[in-house]
């Protein structure tokens, strides 16, 4: 039985939906909704679910793989993945920094002030605490 999981794309956003959905399933693995072991709706079922083509829900869960969060099990389905991060602390502090620098660079240029943006991010952490 494979977990149906929570997800609300925005089709209107500018954000790729494919991202959006590697975005809120890391989300429900962060949060404990998704547990290490939990099998994924299949390719088919989760474009079904999301109204999104098929080639799509495959780049979803290529993209999580390649990044850890689940594993491919050939004839049996997606699985979240019951290992630790596979990363190296450099290739993670790589990435964050990355991600941090366009978030500064969105808040700034939407007007935002430094202090602004830490209440975002604030925010956004109580918010996936209070989840947890």
């Amino acid at each position: 039985m494979s977990h149906s999981m929570n997800i609300t794309l925005d089709y209107h956003s500018s954000e790729p939906l494919l991202r959006q959905a590697v975005l809120q399933i890391k989300r429900l693995r962060v949060v404990g909704e998704l547990k290490p072991g939990d099998k994924l709706p299949s390719v088919r079922q989760l474009a079904k679910d999301l109204q999104i083509n098929p080639t799509t829900a495959a780049r979803i869960f290529a993209q999580l793989a390649k990044e850890g969060i689940v594993t491919q099990k050939p004839g049996l389905g997606v699985f979240v993945s019951e290992t630790p991060c596979p990363f190296s602390s450099d290739y993670i502090s790589t990435e964050i920094s990355r991600q941090a620098a366009a978030l500064l660079i969105d808040g700034f240029s939407f007007g935002l002030e430094y202090q602004q943006i830490l209440n975002v991010l604030e925010q956004q952490h109580r918010e996936l605490k209070m989840e947890n």
